[in-house]
């Protein structure tokens, strides 16, 4: 070789093209080229020829270790920048006219983007001996270089790229390939080519950073995604029914994360997955949603579809917001659920409309279980809605006691502790919607305790169960009342028979004692005068309660009594059961052939429409007329003459005669509850600012009514005027007052 070294010599082996260059122990030492450029010439020249050999991994001829001496002595002797050059021009020339030319010609697809791969892996392993050979020049010179920035390896990437990727024949080709090629595998549903794809995109993403993998590859790639797709979703979505594009769009998203693992680099799974979903799903949304009436979003809805509707749930959820679902969502449960309150029929049949409620509020609960996997979103908007629906019909309230007041009085003949517990849960599950909790339990606290002075509740059990339920959601305040009414029971049990132990010998009346806070009663205007036996009773039962409980005053409450008569008819003995009022009635046929209406009234002093309700029930419904009326009519006046019906008969022994009411309140009955339960939460309301004021002592207005509406939720939802009203109240009785120095901070006064 014409180079002269005082190197000491190592092994004399010669590497292969895959072999590896071992590391040369080279010590510190002085030596230089001869000073003639006709020696460093000669070994430039040298180098260049073992570079070109390399990179066509034509190397059995060469001994890289004295390829390593040749470049170290160059570099040591300043002739870096030079030798850099050389190897520069090397690969350069070797990629435009031997690499390039050839990938160029390739007819064919694949054939062209096998060729153009297998190529760019046998630059990396000419590259890779480059950079063993030439690693001083990498590890010392181009560390130091002022014009030579980039390794040995960067310069041969960065080579490639502007050699072969960008040379104009294979540029416009390569795009064209690889687009092709995704082009034909998305039309016929079958994989082609996927390694070859695989190894081109990620040997483009490997140079300079993924600049060329962007530029030829995936921007082609997204756009040429968003056209085929659009042109897809216009195609189908005019010719399928809504859940067939559905499904069609599942394959194709599905397929298409296929590719992408497939193929193409993590960076444009994202990207590829939105230009799709956005042409299949998003662009189309509203005609998905709200256009197609035959067999949409709400079609699917009305039809509980839950296999098209977990699809769709699943296929929107990619896309933020999920694309105005849930609004739409909201707008249907919000008319689906008006109609049903409005429908005339359910007007005017309680047990209907909260078995309807029931139905509606079910199927929309398994949907969004089921299909729409409890989605927070969905499920906020669907609670807002059933919320809007519990409470657009004022007498919801009112019809959800009733239905409860039915189920505990006459369960089904088959129905089991389980089935109530469900029928309970559903209730419960209404209940919790209602803005105002307070009315339900006027409505409920009414019709128990008909139930319980009647002994008319099928399960004692049951109905201390439902109370339960209400008690763990509103707390012990809510269910206070309800509680004190089944212990008033089982205290007035003992009562009864102490009583009847001391008075053997008096009429038997069974009376129950009510703690007047805890029972629902009206105010009697009018005190009814009983039979004497009855009077001798309620004399002889006061003076014993009063010994038991010196301080109590006891107010008989006759209209929410019954009585057992025993009467005696030309076709037979009867036991009729009646109300209270009814039994002072008959009692007066025991002495009087006939009375008018006037006369019955002046006799027990009631009133007038009591009367005629009661005198109804006696004597105008067929089957259960004891009494007769002249004139014959419906309706009662005060000159119509009753008398005993001497023909009456029954098929039963024991008759029950119903008081003539309506199962639900007439609108005035209602105006009058609401009045109520407005004067009611009157106390309620200042009594909790009072406390919030006394525990903080100074608070702001808003705070106040932050805080009264989270002690008073449980119960009722007071409106920010109603609370102001309360505060000017309250300042007014100077329990609060205002801070001078704020017209908004309110201070307590103790």
């Amino acid at each position: 070789m014409p180079l002269s070294s005082t190197m000491p010599s190592t092994s004399g082996r010669k590497r292969s093209a895959s072999g590896a260059v071992a590391a040369v122990g080279l010590e510190p030492f002085q030596h230089r080229l001869k000073n003639s450029d006709k020696d460093v010439q000669a070994t430039m020249n040298t180098l260049r020829t073992a570079t070109m050999e390399i990179l066509n991994l034509d190397v059995h001829s060469l001994s890289f270790e004295e390829l390593y001496r040749m470049a170290y002595d160059l570099v040591l002797s300043k002739e870096g920048d030079r030798l850099f050059t050389m190897i520069d021009d090397c690969v350069t020339d070797h990629l435009c006219l031997h690499v390039a030319s050839k990938i160029a010609d390739i007819v064919g697809e694949v054939e062209f983007l096998m060729d153009f791969e297998a190529r760019y892996q046998r630059h990396c392993q000419g590259v890779e001996m480059l950079t063993d050979v030439f690693a001083y020049l990498d590890r010392v010179h181009v560390e130091r270089s002022k014009s030579h920035q980039h390794s040995i390896r960067q310069m041969a990437m960065e080579r490639w790229l502007l050699c072969v990727v960008k040379n104009p024949r294979i540029s416009r080709r390569l795009g064209k390939c690889l687009s092709d090629l995704v082009r034909r595998e998305r039309e016929k549903d079958v994989e082609l080519s996927r390694d070859v794809l695989r190894k081109v995109s990620t040997m483009l993403f490997e140079l300079q950073e993924d600049s060329a993998y962007v530029l030829e590859f995936e921007s082609r790639l997204l756009d040429d995604t968003t056209s085929f797709y659009k042109a897809m979703a216009e195609k189908h979505i005019v010719s399928d029914d809504c859940p067939t594009y559905l499904k069609m769009v599942e394959n194709q998203l599905e397929a298409e994360k296929k590719r992408c693992a497939a193929y193409m680099q993590e960076r444009t799974h994202k990207a590829l997955f939105n230009r799709a979903r956005d042409e299949l799903l998003t662009n189309v949304s509203d005609t998905l949603l709200l256009h197609n009436t035959a067999s949409g979003f709400i079609e699917m809805l009305r039809s509980n579809q839950l296999e098209h509707l977990s699809r769709f749930y699943k296929l929107f959820l990619t896309i933020d917001g999920l694309a105005g679902m849930p609004d739409v969502f909201y707008n249907h449960l919000k008319e689906t659920g008006k109609a049903l309150v409005k429908n005339a029929e359910n007007a005017w049949n309680p047990m209907k409309f909260v078995e309807d409620l029931f139905v509606f509020k079910e199927k929309y609960d398994i949907i969004l279980s089921k299909a729409f996997d409890n989605n927070r979103l969905l499920e906020s908007q669907c609670n807002q809605a059933y919320q809007l629906v519990a409470n657009f019909n004022p007498r919801t309230a009112e019809f959800l006691s009733l239905y409860l007041d039915h189920v505990l009085r006459k369960p089904a003949k088959d129905a089991t502790d389980d089935d109530l517990d469900v029928i309970f849960n559903k209730a419960m599950g209404i209940f919790r919607l209602f803005n105002e909790k307070d009315v339900f339990e006027t409505y409920y606290r009414r019709h128990l305790s008909k139930r319980l002075l009647n002994k008319r509740s099928a399960s004692d059990d049951s109905e201390r169960a439902f109370v339960a339920k209400l008690r763990n959601d509103c707390g012990l305040t809510y269910t206070v009342k309800l509680e004190g009414m089944f212990n008033d029971m089982l205290n007035s049990v003992d009562l009864h028979e102490a009583f009847r132990a001391s008075h053997p010998d008096l009429l038997d009346v069974n009376v129950t004692v009510l703690t007047t806070g805890s029972w629902p009663m009206k105010e009697q205007s009018k005190t009814i005068i009983l039979p004497p036996a009855c009077e001798r009773v309620c004399y002889n039962f006061d003076k014993f309660y009063h010994a038991l409980h010196s301080g109590r005053k006891l107010t008989w409450q006759t209209s929410m009594g019954t009585a057992d008569i025993k009467a005696t008819f030309p076709s037979g003995e009867y036991e009729i059961t009646v109300s209270t009022l009814h039994m002072c009635v008959l009692m007066l046929f025991n002495t009087h052939d006939e009375l008018t209406t006037d006369n019955i009234a002046d006799m027990i002093n009631v009133e007038t429409e009591q009367l005629m309700l009661s005198l109804q029930a006696l004597a105008c419904v067929k089957g259960k007329n004891i009494l007769t009326k002249y004139p014959t009519s419906k309706d009662v006046s005060m000159d119509d003459v009753f008398s005993v019906n001497s023909s009456f008969s029954s098929k039963s022994h024991k008759v029950k005669i119903a008081s003539i009411s309506q199962k639900r309140e007439t609108d005035e009955e209602t105006a009058a509850t609401r009045h109520k339960i407005s004067d009611d939460r009157k106390p309620q309301i200042e009594a909790t600012i009072v406390r919030i004021m006394k525990s903080h002592k100074r608070l702001d207005h808003n705070s106040i009514v932050v805080e009264v509406n989270a002690e008073l939720r449980n119960r009722f939802l007071p409106t920010p005027a109603e609370i102001k009203k309360h505060i000017e109240n309250l300042i007014e009785r100077e329990f609060i007052e205002r801070d001078p120095n704020d017209r908004k901070m309110y201070v307590y006064l103790a």
